[in-house]
């Protein structure tokens, strides 16, 4: 009996650690071969840095069918500012045991390839979400009929955390306002 089962099952266990073994080996060969060359990367980098220095208001409002305030324009004017990124802004006035921090991973282009399919949160109406975590979260500010002077800015969580649609801040400019206001603290 014993023969019958290793006669019998004994290849196709052979069968199946050979499969696990070439699954193993592709993924490996395909870990290193499908890597971007320094070519692609400096060249991904500097069509990013040519979308986040030349912003394109109009095919962003046209696309979303409302006005962005006016202050995240003059965000995407500040070529330092919104260079910047790989740090958190601490709210101030909070508990400073257990200080709120907001990572900002970079600012995102300002032009119709940043939307993908963002333009529109259901419960919020249009906005644009101006800067990511770069861990899925983003943060979000609304567009308008009139174009408003600035607009308060809204965490989408979309990581599960139960922080979506948060208020970060009553104003573009007050969120702003924390990255000037001491070092900023990495989120390492």
């Amino acid at each position: 009996m014993e023969k019958l089962l290793l006669l019998a099952f004994g290849p196709l266990v052979v069968a199946a650690a050979l499969l696990v073994i070439a699954t193993g080996i592709r993924r490996f060969v395909l870990a290193f071969t499908s890597r971007p060359t320094p070519e692609q990367i400096k060249t991904a980098q500097e069509a990013y840095l040519s979308r986040l220095l030349n912003p394109q208001v109009a095919a962003v409002e046209r696309e979303i069918g409302k006005l962005l305030p006016e202050r995240l324009l003059q965000l995407y004017e500040d070529k330092s500012t919104i260079q910047s990124g790989g740090f958190s802004l601490e709210k101030p006035a909070q508990n400073r045991w257990r200080p709120q921090r907001w990572p900002v991973y970079c600012f995102e282009p300002l032009d119709a390839e940043a939307l993908n399919g963002w333009q529109y949160e259901h419960e919020l109406g249009p906005g644009f979400c101006f800067a990511t975590t770069g861990r899925g979260c983003w943060y979000w500010i609304a567009a308008s009929d009139e174009r408003a002077k600035d607009s308060r800015v809204i965490f989408l969580d979309y990581d599960g955390r139960g922080t979506h649609g948060e208020t970060v801040a009553d104003s573009l400019d007050e969120f702003l306002s924390w990255l000037k206001s001491g070092p900023a603290k990495s989120d390492d």
